[in-house]
């Protein structure tokens, strides 16, 4: 029996080095760096997100429609001082409106209060982080008509991760209490 089948483009990578050859990845470089700079939170929703933008969270939760789910995106990543991402493996399918990719990679992540042990955590530039969760990261874009950003918005954002690690470190850094989970 024969199946349809469809190009894709697929990756190994250490960094943005050799997914950013793909344009759909070019692309998400720009936009991680303006997500991990906070420089997108100060710009309309529209800039980067459609209007009918889908928010998956890695506990399940949905959230829906453009800025609600942006809003909750940036909710979940405030509890952040500083983050950075880094793919290590990408698998990006043109599509007939934009792309869909996967991809798999560290998200490093400073908390907003210092820990008693030193960083050693480094990303691949060497700076260093309290911590490196491997994430998996799966984005739908489309082609917008707008040159804003390269006329390109996320319809879909689904993100994989184990929060285990990241609540077990703001819990010894009394960040969060255990009565906080429970609410």
């Amino acid at each position: 029996m024969t199946y349809p089948k469809t190009p894709a483009f697929i990756t190994q990578t250490h960094g943005w080095t050799q997914a950013r050859a793909h344009p759909a990845m070019a692309w998400m470089e720009k936009c991680t760096q303006a997500w991990d700079s906070r420089e997108s939170w100060e710009t309309p929703f529209t800039d980067w997100v459609t209007e009918d933008f889908v928010f998956v969270k890695p506990n399940g939760e949905r959230c829906t429609g453009g800025e609600p789910a942006w809003e909750a995106m940036k909710l979940d990543y405030a509890a952040f001082k500083l983050s950075h991402h880094e793919p290590s493996w990408v698998c990006v399918v043109d599509l007939v409106d934009g792309w869909e990719f996967i991809g798999e990679g560290k998200l490093y992540i400073d908390l907003p209060k210092e820990g008693k042990e030193d960083k050693t955590v480094r990303d691949l530039d060497g700076r260093v982080w309290d911590l490196g969760i491997e994430s998996m990261f799966r984005f739908r874009f489309v082609r917008a008509d707008t040159e804003k950003n390269g006329g390109v918005r996320i319809s879909r954002f689904q993100f994989y991760s184990d929060s285990g690690p990241v609540l077990a470190e703001m819990m010894r850094r009394e960040i969060v209490r255990p009565q906080d989970l429970m609410g």
